[in-house]
């Protein structure tokens, strides 16, 4: 029998959102002590993953509007989890880098993460989750190939300046 590629694309594009939805993709997630949107949560950790990204690579990064990545930067600002650095040489240029506090809150909700998997999953066997895995990575692969090669990142200084002060 053939492969109906049309019927398998839609029944990978109807489980997404559920398996997210199960996984509490749009619930807001708390560590014990704090409560972040799974925004934040993204943000935290590509902030983490880059320390020194520009404002442009974060939006660029999580598939939001540059105003939308200035949004949920000043409010982890404001709760001391995410440190703002200007360019000396261009008052444009903002890098961005995890303070202590987000550094602890990134790897508590990375921790929460793996915990929520490990308790949806638990009951699979090692194969099952290495075919699981596997799958992930051909979608992430694909997807990524989909959209094109990433943003080109600031040359310059002040790129330099960024990466300089988010190793100090």
């Amino acid at each position: 029998m053939a492969l109906d590629k049309d019927a398998v694309l839609n029944q990978i594009a109807d489980a997404l959102p559920e398996i997210m939805s199960r996984l509490g993709h749009g619930r807001p997630i708390t560590n014990g002590e704090m409560e972040l949107t799974i925004g934040q949560v993204r943000a935290l950790r590509a902030i983490g993953g880059e320390p020194g990204c520009t404002m442009g690579e974060l939006a660029h990064k999580l598939g939001i509007s540059l105003s939308a990545a200035t949004g949920l930067v000043d409010r982890l600002v404001q709760r001391d989890l995410v440190e703002r650095e200007g360019s000396a040489s261009d008052r444009r240029v903002v890098c961005l880098r995890l303070a202590d506090a987000g550094k602890r809150a990134r790897k508590a909700f990375q921790e929460e993460r793996r915990r929520r998997m490990a308790a949806a999953l638990w009951r699979l066997s090692a194969e099952d989750l290495e075919q699981i895995a596997g799958s992930i990575n051909l979608l992430r692969t694909a997807l990524e190939a989909s959209q094109g090669e990433p943003a080109a990142r600031p040359a310059g200084r002040e790129k330099e300046q960024c990466a300089k002060r988010a190793h100090s």
